[in-house]
């Protein structure tokens, strides 16, 4: 975002202007979620061009803080029998139901974090997520700046709730669905809270790497998203991983 950055409707595509610079050209047919940070001006008919073509928009602060999120139809739905919608709306609205789905969560952060602490060459008993978010900050901290780090966290933060929109849409939780879900859960800020741990280590990596001549420096938007976009890929198989088991644990 920044001042005067303005998105339109040019046929199937969206077209992003900026003061001083030529047009970008995105065909939507092409993208698979859109991240708006900051000042950004957005008429009416791009948000509508983004819902009817299933694009998932997210809204974000400067600093990478959620704002809200725009779900369209559901074109870009790869289950045609709506399991996860239908598992949620049965589920949540019994008693016990937001207890299930709570230990999804905790036990796919066990997992998750048992994961990283392998890959870190960790013990098993400094698992605990707390501990080790403060710990993972510090390193990124010393690394990169106390400045820096904020940004690079934020950013990234984005990065994975755009990610988490779009899966979310594939599974088929689309504007027409959202609204029925009416309960005190946040699936998509859950999701990209499990997804951020699988990025701790190319980020750590690519903090390591930051002086070398090919190194990358992730205060620099740019370069934050090549690291991101190489690991979206895993990424996407994580998280399609873990809605699976989420509806599998609503199943029981």
């Amino acid at each position: 975002g920044g001042p005067g950055l303005r998105v339109e409707v040019d046929g199937p595509a969206l077209r992003i202007r900026r003061p001083m610079q030529a047009a970008l050209l995105f065909p939507l047919a092409r993208v698979g979620r859109v991240i708006s940070s900051g000042q950004v001006d957005w008429p009416c008919e791009a948000l509508l061009a983004c819902a009817g073509a299933g694009v998932p928009v997210v809204f974000l602060q400067r600093d990478g803080a959620g704002r809200g999120y725009l779900f369209g139809g559901d074109s870009r739905c790869r289950d045609p029998h709506d399991l996860l919608y239908t598992r949620l709306r049965a589920r949540l609205t019994r008693p016990g139901g937001m207890q299930r789905y709570s230990e999804w969560r905790e036990a796919m952060t066990r997992a998750a974090v048992r994961a990283l602490s392998r890959q870190l060459g960790q013990q098993p008993e400094e698992c605990d997520p707390a501990r080790m978010r403060q710990r993972l900050a510090e390193t990124r901290q010393r690394y990169a700046g106390p400045g820096p780090a904020l940004l690079i966290e934020g950013r990234l933060g984005g990065l994975l709730a755009g990610l988490s929109a779009e899966l979310l849409a594939e599974v088929g939780l689309d504007a027409r669905r959202w609204p029925k879900l009416d309960f005190a859960f946040d699936l998509a800020g859950d999701l990209a809270a499990l997804l951020r741990w699988a990025m701790e280590t190319p980020v750590l990596a690519a903090l390591a790497r930051r002086k070398e001549p090919d190194g990358l420096d992730l205060s620099i938007e740019r370069d934050l998203i090549t690291v991101f976009e190489r690991s979206v890929a895993d990424l996407r198989r994580l998280g399609l991983d873990a809605l699976h088991l989420l509806r599998q644990r609503l199943e029981t």
